[in-house]
């Protein structure tokens, strides 16, 4: 039925632009009674299926985004995920991002982030005069936004006390497999993982992957958790996979015990050991570089096995481009981006089955291993080279592309924000 109402609003991107303000006022107006709130989001769902934009005009809000993880100049790989989620948000509405960086004590800096507003402060627990200030800060923004917006689970500890003295409708967005799997942080985490029940603040939580959904409704409040996916923007051309000799894997994480680099390096040893010329690009630095460096002097795999550091978020693709396949035997994940980032460049991936990355990796463009050894790794790998060998890179690429849009993620959002306004005010909407 939303196709056939939808088919309605075709006229309405040719309208004056006038006339659609106009329009979209009175229905703004209307959405305010509560008996016509879900009318209105019905319309204007009809209106995104004939793709004339109304639900933007309808639903542009203010958002405060809190996050304590988000890029910066000098660490412009942290936490890429928020910066594409607001981006997308900012596709529709008005997005201020306050950055409050855990264990620092500085002034508020103002600035700009690949175009989206930030405001960086500092929050030292042991120092109680930046936790008030960051009290401060959060309430003030607060007081000129619409919706709260907060991003990775320690915002949700930061933003609850100045979230309490303004009660706007509030979004949580989580990502950290902590979460879903407090054991495998380790430190003090698994002790007070108690804290989860912090989630049962948000109006609504949303998780990357349905696993890290389920295991968020069991700390929200009921029926508020859902799947929203990481953005995972690629424009570019899908390139043909290179020659197949060398066969060339390329993996993307941190030289940390968690991402399994040692094993990585035991798998390509195996595979050359078996007389496959197999070579393997990682990009990504840690505290284990020494350890796998030594590993790979001793396979004799120095030409073999390349660690390339830090690469920033946008030169990645490049190196999927000249990869016919991505391998990270990683131990814990949850969307697993650089898994989908590697899909949407057309390239399969091989990985162990350990996340809720199995929502879009498939056999139609991955191969999960569950006996996650050498042998049974460097087999999957084989297996995936002899399975998408005379594939077509795009047949890959394309429902990544779709499925991980920033206007897909825009609209996951845009009906949440419609429901948490509807659910806070008891049937009103949130008023302009």
């Amino acid at each position: 039925m939303a196709a056939a109402i939808g088919a309605s609003f075709t006229n309405w991107g040719r309208a004056p632009t006038t006339l659609r303000i106009r329009m979209a006022s009175s229905l703004e107006a209307a959405s305010n009674f509560s008996g016509l709130a879900p009318p209105v989001r019905w319309i204007r769902r009809c209106a995104r299926h004939a793709g004339c934009g109304l639900h933007s005009e309808v639903l542009s809000v203010r958002i405060l985004v809190v996050t304590t993880w988000f890029p910066s100049e000098p660490r412009p790989t942290e936490a890429p995920f928020n910066l594409e989620h607001a981006k997308a948000i900012q596709r529709r509405h008005d997005v201020q991002v306050l950055h409050v960086r855990l264990g620092r004590s500085q002034h508020p800096e103002t600035g700009q982030y690949e175009g989206i507003p930030v405001t960086r402060i500092g929050l030292d627990p042991r120092r109680p005069l930046t936790l008030i200030g960051a009290v401060r800060q959060i309430s003030s923004a607060l007081r000129s936004a619409d919706v709260l917006h907060t991003m990775a689970f320690s915002s949700a500890l930061v933003a609850a006390l100045p979230w309490s003295l303004r009660r706007r409708p509030w979004v949580h967005t989580e990502h950290w497999n902590g979460v879903t799997n407090p054991e495998s942080v380790g430190g003090v985490w698994p002790r007070i993982a108690w804290l989860r029940h912090v989630l049962r603040l948000p109006h609504h939580v949303t998780g990357v992957t349905r696993q890290l959904a389920d295991r968020l409704s069991e700390f929200s409040r009921p029926q508020a958790a859902s799947v929203v996916p990481c953005v995972v923007p690629n424009e570019r051309p899908v390139a043909p996979y290179p020659p197949l000799d060398p066969l060339r894997l390329v993996a993307v994480g941190g030289l940390i015990p968690r991402k399994r680099p040692l094993l990585a390096v035991q798998t390509v040893a195996w595979l050359r050991g078996q007389g496959h010329n197999v070579e393997l690009e990682w990009a990504g630095d840690g505290g284990q570089r020494a350890e796998v460096e030594a590993l790979i002097a001793s396979c004799g795999l120095t030409p073999y096995v390349r660690l390339l550091g830090n690469v920033a978020p946008a030169e990645v693709f490049a190196l999927f481009d000249h990869a016919h396949l991505f391998f990270l035997p990683t131990e814990q994940e949850n969307f697993f981006t650089s898994a989908a980032e590697a899909m949407s460049a057309g390239r399969p991936v091989v990985a162990p089955h350990v996340g809720g990355y199995d929502d879009y990796a498939t056999p139609e463009n991955s191969r999960l291993v569950d006996d996650v050894t050498p042998e049974s790794l460097g087999q999957a790998i084989l297996e995936v080279r002899d399975r998408f060998r005379n594939e077509e890179p795009r047949v890959i690429a394309g429902p990544i592309r779709r499925r991980f849009s920033p206007e897909t993620v825009a609209g996951l959002f845009d009906d949440i924000y419609t429901d948490v306004s509807e659910r806070k005010a008891g049937g009103a909407r949130i008023a302009q």
